[in-house]
């Protein structure tokens, strides 16, 4: 049942740092208020934290939601519970939040954290401490995988690095990496925009879901490092997120020399993330397809990029979620309400036979409101349906 999925999950946010509390919106979620406390309800952090149909990681920043995100996909409980690697990406370097993601798809599976700089914000270091990661075999038993020169050397810690110059260049070092972890080059490749973060967001939590590779291309030409890398991949299927406002048609004629080309596209950030959730290809295992109710989401804002590196956990470990943005706080967009009311879930007799929708939200108030939340609540619920209404 849904309710007994989400229970744990609870227990779990009691310990994410920087989730909203309503009038304390600095204090987390606690466990074991009683009810002579005066500051119990708040103490609970409901609805903020969490309501029947959301859930809230909410961070201050991303590199707090990123950790938020770990915590919970990955207890650290015990041995089975802990990741074999984390992936740290500079707080400044949102194309590497975005590429890297693909390391926590199998076989990896590394959940990405942020570092600011050569230092360690407390909120990733408290979370690599409790994590333990175990060491990845796949990547000569690296527990820290940084991703260039810039994020943090753990102390204690065996690190790799995954180097390049420049985004386009880190992105296909990335590529090279994962192929190799894998024992081949994935069959389909993602192209998003190395220069309007908010239209490559979304791409982040397919790599991670899917194990296809993101590569990352300027406006009006194709950098050199990612003809090279898709041209190892081999005539590979290559899908383009977003309009040609972002990425030109004379790139796309570029990339037909590589392989088969398919452009994704919203005329706005928000409309695009929607697009590419409903997107599936007809030939191939591609695109997320989510057009019916049955299906987890994550909802971050386009104003917070490196949120992107913070979805891509929930995009693995039998959560699935595809990623889809806000331009607004206070009030969902109408394009995203809609898209949620397209696929609200409902039930005809008995409600223990239907499907059920969650949605992860990243971010505090800042990045959407309590209100726009329940909102977001109320669109999700499952909702009785009556037969052969006209």
């Amino acid at each position: 049942m849904r309710t007994s999925r989400l229970a744990p999950l609870l227990l779990v946010l009691a310990t994410i740092p920087g989730c909203s509390l309503g009038d304390e919106p600095s204090s987390p979620p606690q466990l074991g208020p009683s009810s002579g406390d005066e500051d119990a309800a708040a103490k609970l952090g409901f609805p903020a934290s969490a309501t029947k149909n959301t859930i809230r990681v909410g961070g201050g920043d991303a590199a707090a939601d990123a950790a938020g995100v770990a915590n919970a996909v990955f207890p650290g409980t015990s041995t089975a519970t802990r990741p074999t690697a984390v992936v740290l990406v500079d707080s400044e370097d949102w194309q590497a939040g975005v590429t890297a993601s693909v390391l926590t798809a199998n076989p990896i599976g590394a959940p990405l954290l942020l570092s600011d700089g050569d230092e360690l914000p407390a909120v990733t270091a408290d979370t690599i401490e409790r994590l333990k990661p175990k060491g990845s075999d796949l990547s000569k038993d690296a527990q820290v995988i940084r991703i260039g020169d810039a994020p943090a050397r753990p102390d204690g810690l065996k690190a790799a690095v995954i180097e390049g110059k420049g985004p386009y260049a880190r992105a296909a070092s990335i590529d090279r990496f994962f192929s190799a972890a894998r024992g081949r080059p994935s069959s389909s490749v993602i192209v998003a925009s190395g220069e309007q973060a908010e239209y490559a967001m979304p791409a982040a939590a397919w790599a991670a879901r899917s194990g296809d590779s993101v590569l990352l291309t300027r406006k009006g030409e194709l950098p050199g490092e990612t003809r090279k890398a898709i041209a190892e991949h081999d005539k590979p299927r290559i899908f383009v997120l977003g309009p040609q406002k972002v990425i030109s048609d004379a790139v796309l004629d570029d990339l037909r020399k590589l392989g088969k080309v398919k452009r994704i596209q919203g005329p706005d950030a928000v409309q695009n993330s929607i697009e590419f959730a409903r997107y599936e290809d007809g030939r191939s295992d591609f695109g997320w397809g989510v057009t019916v109710p049955g299906h987890n989401f994550t909802v971050a804002n386009a104003s917070r990029p490196l949120d992107a590196a913070a979805s891509s956990s929930l995009a693995t470990k039998g959560v699935y979620a595809p990623l889809v943005l806000t331009d607004q706080a206070k009030a969902l967009p109408r394009a995203l309400e809609a898209y949620f009311l397209s696929v609200q879930p409902g039930f005809d007799a008995d409600p223990g036979d239907a499907v059920y929708n969650r949605v992860w939200i990243l971010g505090d108030e800042e990045q959407l409101s309590v209100g726009a939340q329940a909102r977001l609540d109320q669109i999700t619920e499952l909702i009785p349906v009556q037969a052969n209404t006209p």
